[in-house]
């Protein structure tokens, strides 16, 4: 790439970011994601270093929808496959929460140019990222992958509540969150996840969005003390703790 300009590096870059997906998910689909977790490792790994170097390649590269769909399939494909898993959630969570993480005033407005991209990304997929991630915790994941479902939930309603126009919790957030509390996935993996239980965790998540991104350290304790609750390992009366403070 030397002795080119920006605008032919990115669209180098770009072009290299389509072939090594292209060839990722031939494997892929040829092998099974939980047959070859360490190449989605690998692959997610990639796609999180363009984010944060050069992110309008990544933004420009023809496959980002399907991408994006691949890394969200992997969080529920690999099977708990620690490594994997936690490098689809890595890139998940920053691609949707870039306005949250520390990058150069270049990087960023690239990022926002292209933000209607990642807004219809997450609408189209957000439902099934947040089913993945209150799934993944109430008992379908190892528990040290806890702390990334809960960072990639906590992006997810960060992003939506810093959009809204009123700082408020839209119908169709309220609408994954009440979803992923009664999804049969979530139930089956535990009979302590009650109605009440979700109502409340979704109500002291939600206040602690609005609150922003310092909020975030206390809503992983949130999703962990929740995942407790599932687990049968502490009792429902954690959660109050947060709904008073």
């Amino acid at each position: 790439a030397a002795g080119l300009d920006e605008q032919s590096k990115s669209a180098l870059f770009t072009q290299l970011l389509s072939h090594i997906y292209q060839r990722t998910f031939a494997y892929v689909q040829t092998k099974g994601p939980s047959e070859c977790t360490q190449v989605i490792k690998a692959f997610f790994e990639v796609t999180q270093r363009y984010l944060l170097f050069c992110p309008d390649a990544l933004c420009q590269c023809p496959e980002l929808p399907s991408l994006f769909s691949l890394g969200t399939a992997c969080l529920t494909e690999c099977q708990g496959e620690i490594d994997s898993t936690r490098s689809a959630l890595v890139f998940l969570t920053q691609f949707i929460g870039w306005k949250s993480i520390h990058l150069p005033a270049t990087k960023v407005r690239v990022l926002r140019n292209y933000s209607s991209t990642i807004d219809n990304l997450l609408l189209q997929h957000g439902e099934t990222i947040t089913k993945s991630c209150i799934g993944g915790i109430s008992g379908g994941a190892p528990q040290i992958l806890w702390p990334s479902l809960s960072e990639c939930l906590f992006a997810i309603m960060l992003h939506i509540i810093s959009e809204s126009p009123s700082g408020e919790p839209n119908a169709v957030l309220e609408s994954w969150l009440r979803s992923a509390m009664t999804n049969n996935s979530l139930l089956n993996n535990s009979q302590n996840i009650t109605s009440e239980i979700g109502t409340s965790t979704i109500q002291i998540l939600c206040d602690l969005a609005r609150q922003g991104l310092k909020s975030k350290p206390k809503a992983k304790m949130v999703m962990i003390d929740f995942g407790k609750i599932a687990k049968g390992e502490t009792t429902p009366e954690a959660l109050q703790a947060y709904s008073i403070t």
